[in-house]
């Protein structure tokens, strides 16, 4: 069934035909609605109409304890109309059949409550839908300090407080900083279910922490965006005096010197004292706006401590700084013309002492200072010394290493043939017996037996190219000692006894020659014997 309905316009006189179907209808409103204290709300209502039914009002009640109130209607014939105790605080937003949203202006806390959105059909009836008011207030956040002075040393303090004052619902507040502190909560009930929130900061203030900055933090429903509000930390602390001016050192007679004193504090000082500390403060030496101004020359007596004192309100602070006046460095003097001409002379010869002298003299060339020269020459000293111990000790390496050879294990501590090991001791030729082997005269004794300079052998006097020296066909030389004489050794003949020495060893004769190999014993510089067959072992 099609129904043809009219529309009047609150603002104008034309008329719209709307065709609706009817069967059933909805109401649509949100279940609870928060506004903020003093603000406008809109109560939205959505109005779905079935086909074959056409709406012929819509409304808003409110419910109260003492019954319900009508604000606001709309008639699609007549428009809208509202009650003259919400007139001007009352309006729909878009009117139509389809929504019946209204706008609350100023709400205030009388506005809490329950709304209805009721809606009449034809030939259904009405439908109505209920929504429920709250007020929000925004709190109203503010940082305040402590109750006394932040003073460096301090235990614990109340640092500052964050306050989130009548808030509704209750608002969330914190601190967000680095310093090692707490945070205290402190929530208070307020009228019309408001709640102010208190956070204090607690910390033990330290000087480090000058000029840092604590945040107060804040969360609400009723703000757009968290409030931020950053607090800095003023921390009195004593001064920390610091002496500048002494990073030169000073000389006798030395000019414009001064010294400043400076201080970190807070609050900022009130008094900068300069005092010497061993002596009465000298003539000259003048204290001004924190300066030690020196207005003469530099003497040595100005050697001393000075101290320099600094107070504010929280202490007083002080520097000592010591000061050591020295002599001026001595100069070194300009060469004289004749020991330029000299110098010139030494190093270059080719020229004219005109032209060697004016060389020297170039202002080019800067004469080295006294502390210079002697840091030369002392190099140059121990560069020499380390040379010369370097060479010495390559020289005595050298020469052990060319030390002649003067005999080893075997030579010295040889025993002999196996069977002449049987004796109780070993023979070794002593001093009394190279005294009869050599006559006892160095000079006059058996020119067979002294020093060659070929080596440690011994060589008798022949020419030592001599080529049948080594043939044992022509030269037999072999030798038995006394106790081989007595065993037998040579059985085919009489032993040939050569002679020996004092200590029993042989003496070899002129006809044996070390170097052949038909010799049976070698003789070595030192007096000693030794057997060919066992040396070659």
């Amino acid at each position: 069934m099609l129904t043809t309905l009219s529309k009047r316009s609150p603002a104008s006189s034309n008329k719209h035909s709307i065709r609706i179907s009817v069967c059933s209808n909805e109401v649509l409103v949100p279940d609870r609605v928060s506004a903020v204290l003093g603000k406008n709300v809109t109560l939205s209502c959505r109005v779905e109409v079935g086909t074959n039914l056409s709406l012929t009002q819509s409304s808003w009640e409110r419910q109260s304890p003492t019954g319900t109130t009508t604000l606001a209607v709309f008639n699609p014939q007549f428009g809208t109309s509202v009650v003259e105790a919400y007139e001007n605080r009352v309006q729909f937003v878009r009117p139509s059949v389809e929504d019946a949203s209204i706008v609350l202006q100023g709400v205030s806390f009388a506005d809490i409550g329950s709304y209805t959105c009721k809606v009449a059909t034809f030939p259904l009836g009405n439908s109505q839908a209920s929504t429920v008011l709250d007020v929000m207030v925004e709190p109203k956040v503010y940082v305040s300090a402590g109750s006394g002075p932040l003073v460096d040393g301090d235990v614990d303090s109340v640092v500052a407080t964050c306050t989130a004052e009548r808030a509704r619902p209750p608002a969330e507040v914190f601190w967000e900083s680095d310093l090692f502190g707490r945070s205290e909560k402190i929530d208070q009930d307020e009228p019309n279910g408001t709640t102010t929130t208190q956070v204090r900061y607690i910390w033990a203030p330290t000087s480090h922490a000058f000029g840092l900055t604590l945040t107060c933090v804040v969360r609400h429903p009723a703000l757009d965006m968290e409030f931020r509000i950053p607090y800095v930390l003023d921390v009195q602390f004593a001064p920390d005096v610091m002496v500048v001016g002494q990073d030169e050192v000073w000389y006798v007679g030395q000019e414009n010197v001064r010294l400043d004193c400076r201080a970190n504090a807070n609050p900022y000082p009130h008094l900068f004292l300069w005092t010497r500390v061993d002596t009465l403060m000298p003539a000259g030496v003048e204290a001004a706006n924190g300066s030690l101004v020196f207005t003469r020359p530099l003497r040595r007596n100005d050697s001393g401590t000075y101290r320099c004192e600094v107070q504010n309100d929280v202490g007083l602070r002080s520097q000592d700084v010591h000061i050591w006046i020295r002599e001026p460095p001595p100069t070194t003097a300009t060469p004289t013309s004749a020991t330029t001409s000299a110098a010139v002379a030494l190093g270059s010869s080719g020229t004219s002492p005109t032209q060697r002298h004016a060389q020297f003299t170039s202002p080019t060339l800067a004469s080295l200072a006294d502390g210079s020269v002697g840091t030369i020459v002392g190099g140059a000293v121990g560069g020499v010394l380390l040379l010369a111990m370097l060479l010495g000790l390559g020289v005595l390496c050298y020469l052990r290493q060319r030390r002649t050879f003067r005999g080893d294990y075997y030579t010295k501590q040889y025993l002999g043939p196996s069977d002449m090991q049987k004796e109780s001791q070993l023979d070794v030729i002593q001093p009394h017996e190279l005294m009869d082997v050599y006559g006892g005269d160095s000079g006059k004794g058996s020119q067979d037996l002294k020093p060659k300079p070929d080596g440690d052998f011994i060589y008798p006097d022949y020419t030592k190219d001599e080529g049948s020296w080594g043939d044992s066909l022509r030269r037999g030389c072999t030798y038995y000692s006394d106790s081989q004489s007595n065993r037998g050794v040579n059985p085919s003949g009489p032993p040939v006894s050569g002679p020996t020495l004092n200590n029993g060893a042989p003496f070899l004769q002129d006809g044996c020659y070390d170097n052949g190999t038909d010799c049976e014993y070698v003789a070595h510089t030192d007096g000693s014997v030794i057997s060919r067959r066992e040396w070659y072992v």
